[in-house]
């Protein structure tokens, strides 16, 4: 996609944000002092304004849980940046995104921060301190897979003291492999590696840059993966992302893989709940995989995050024609914007459902 057609996209997204921004029943309530729900705008502070506006889905998230808190009959006061550390006993609602006030390179680091100490300070959290650790943070993510006992590819975690030789004499896979950085998304940080000379000087490159935590993990003979959207410990929303190319790559859309809205591995649906509540997650998207895409297999959790962006399911005009087509179009009723900003609304009235008996009584 070019860089003009990306800008096009975002602009698109935008207005269809702002078509749905719920401007009547909030201009009499933003700030009132007796509302029972505080909303953090924490807009991705200290980044600009305009970064907030344009990059990322930060907006539409925003306005979407914005959106469905009002719509749940609740009371509510905006409360932006790091305003947010004055408060007490609160209870507070936020999108989960970027905010770093340190602008250290672990930039979820900075979120969790602030989150814990206003945890401590006797604030309730939707979501918890406990959800928002699993965002871009893949070590910890595969910790609660082993102690939940989620089944997971062959994953090693190391730092800048582990010696390489001792890890990969014990590792149970060899060369190819995969290496990923922990704090990053999207197929992003996702390193296919083919030897130990491009091991190691990815891991100096990544040192250079502050960065030391990897992870080290087997190569899954995969095509096509199942994301599916949990919310509430129900699947809400699925799809297929299948891989065109006969070689490994990430099943990303980004990528050009085709995608099936329509199958799902029934057989593995109580596996796939019982994963998402075994982890205490009250919303989040797994990645599933199955080795050799064989569904009769056990199904291999690759990833879970409470923060997500999902792909709308194509209106008729394009349901026989490639995704990628529908991703172009900008424009009109069947445009991809209208249709993923609809989906993500939706979905954030279902996570405020799923959080009723952590926000206050109606």
């Amino acid at each position: 996609m070019s860089k003009l057609t990306t800008v096009k996209k975002r602009l698109a997204i935008v207005a269809n944000t702002a078509r749905r921004f719920p401007i009547s029943k909030l201009r009499k309530q933003y700030r009132r002092r007796d509302a029972d729900v505080v909303f953090w705008l924490n807009r991705r502070y200290p980044d600009p304004w305009w970064s907030y506006l344009l990059r990322g889905d930060s907006l539409l998230n925003d306005v979407a849980l914005l959106n469905a808190v009002l719509d749940a009959g609740h009371t509510v006061r905006i409360v932006s940046g790091p305003k947010i550390g004055a408060l007490t006993n609160s209870t507070i609602v936020y999108s989960i995104d970027s905010y770093n006030p340190g602008r250290v390179v672990n930039y979820s680091a900075g979120l969790l921060a602030t989150l814990r100490e206003l945890e401590a300070q006797g604030n309730t959290l939707c979501p918890s301190v406990a959800e928002a650790e699993f965002w871009e943070n893949k070590v910890h993510m595969h910790r609660r897979f082993d102690e939940a006992g989620v089944n997971s590819p062959p994953t090693i975690a190391i730092d800048a003291h582990s010696d390489l030789d001792e890890v990969l004499a014990g590792a149970p896979f060899g060369f190819p492999l995969l290496v990923k950085e922990p704090h990053s998304n999207n197929s992003q940080g996702v390193h296919k590696l083919d030897d130990r000379a491009a091991l190691d000087a990815l891991r100096s490159k990544l040192a250079a840059e502050g960065s030391h935590d990897l992870l080290l993990q087997g190569l899954i003979d995969m095509r096509r993966d199942f994301r599916v959207t949990m919310i509430g410990g129900k699947a809400v929303h699925h799809y297929w992302r299948i891989n065109q190319s006969e070689e490994w790559m990430p099943t990303t859309t980004r990528k050009g893989s085709r995608v099936d809205f329509v199958t799902f591995p029934e057989q593995w649906r109580s596996t796939i709940e019982d994963a998402i509540t075994s982890l205490g997650l009250r919303n989040g998207a797994f990645d599933v995989c199955w080795e050799g895409d064989d569904t009769d297999g056990e199904p291999i959790f690759l990833e879970v995050s409470p923060a997500y962006s999902p792909n709308p399911t194509p209106p008729a005009a394009f349901a026989e024609r490639p995704y990628s087509d529908f991703k172009k179009q900008l424009t009109g009723p069947d445009s991809f914007p209208r249709a993923f900003v609809d989906l993500v609304f939706s979905l954030h009235h279902k996570t405020v459902a799923a959080w009723a008996d952590s926000l206050p009584g109606r």
